[in-house]
């Protein structure tokens, strides 16, 4: 039997005190930021996962929807956020690859200010229109942009979007002009196409498809190196002889505030991760727009750093910028 001086009884009562002090984690309600407007796949997918995230913490998980300036106000509010990982923002291509090359002023700087948490998956796009405005196929829609320079308009879901991106990259590689209409969010630039205002969708799939299988739009073309199994039927650009970036994928994830502790990092990889890896998660993200990655903050922080030199000279030879 170990027998304790009464100075080191007193010292391990103390321990225990001072830990049992220790204020619990999460203190507040974890926030899944989501700098995109509802009804969008950012949405979509933030709201899915919080539902499924409510059973690992003694703290509700909440989604906050903060849109405007193509995802950079609800990314500087999340960056202004404590380093205490209840403040998880949303990411992309777009607010973490493309703002900060296109935009004169982005507010936040990807590699000094974020700490990657988990991707969920790759994401390619749809270039539709409208199965009334007699365009049948790719070369169809190009003719008619020539036919009508800088008359026909493009929808994507905002300035110095993936979206945006992938069209100046279109009127580059294709020789055409189009008129850029920037939306606040995926949702209501398809929408726009539905309605008649816009006259061509470059947008996600997660919101594309379900218009398509009810008629409203025709698909053209995806980005990507491949074609997706929701239109199977449909080329990739790079099919139809078009590169310039249309063959990149982009990505959607979770960051943290760069200086968030790192076992508080692990802690929420570690209760996401595995929501996202069952097949029933995997099937999830797929059935919301994304090729399923699960990737940790490790990996997640390699794909970024090696994706960012690719959509940096896409977003300069595509010559968008936003002063």
């Amino acid at each position: 039997m170990i027998h304790l001086t009464r100075r080191a009884t007193l010292g391990l009562a103390l321990a225990a005190g001072g830990a049992a002090a220790q204020p619990a984690w999460p203190d507040r309600p974890i926030r899944i930021l989501a700098p995109y407007p509802p009804g969008g796949q950012t949405d979509l997918v933030s709201r899915w996962l919080a539902e499924q995230l409510r059973p690992a913490f003694p703290q509700p998980v909440l989604v906050e929807n903060r849109a405007g300036a193509q995802g950079m106000i609800g990314t500087q509010a999340a960056l202004a956020a404590p380093a205490d990982g209840t403040t998880l923002l949303y990411v992309n291509a777009s607010t973490t690859l493309i703002n900060p090359v296109i935009h004169a002023s982005p507010g936040y700087d990807t590699f000094r200010d974020m700490q990657p948490l988990v991707q969920f998956g790759t994401a390619a796009l749809v270039l539709a229109v409208r199965p009334d405005r007699g365009i049948a196929t790719l070369a169809d829609l190009l003719a008619e942009a020539r036919q009508r320079p800088a008359q026909l308009s493009y929808a994507s879901f905002g300035i110095g979007s993936a979206s945006h991106l992938y069209g100046a990259m279109l009127e580059t590689v294709a020789d055409v002009r189009m008129v850029h209409v920037p939306y606040r969010g995926s949702a209501p630039a398809v929408l726009d196409v539905v309605a008649g205002n816009a006259f061509v969708s470059i947008n996600d799939e997660a919101v594309t498809v379900p218009q398509v299988k009810e008629g409203r739009l025709l698909p053209l073309a995806v980005t990507g190196p491949a074609r997706i199994d929701t239109l199977p039927e449909v080329p990739t650009f790079v099919e139809l002889g078009y590169r310039g970036g249309l063959e990149l994928l982009g990505y959607n994830g979770l960051v943290l505030r760069a200086g968030t502790p790192p076992a508080l990092v692990e802690r929420l990889a570690a209760a996401i991760l595995p929501v996202l890896r069952t097949p029933e998660g995997r099937a999830k993200i797929r059935e919301l727009g994304l090729v399923p990655t699960s990737l940790g903050p490790a990996e997640f922080a390699a794909q970024m750093r090696a994706d960012a030199p690719v959509w940096a000279a896409a977003a300069r030879a595509s010559g968008a910028r936003v002063e």
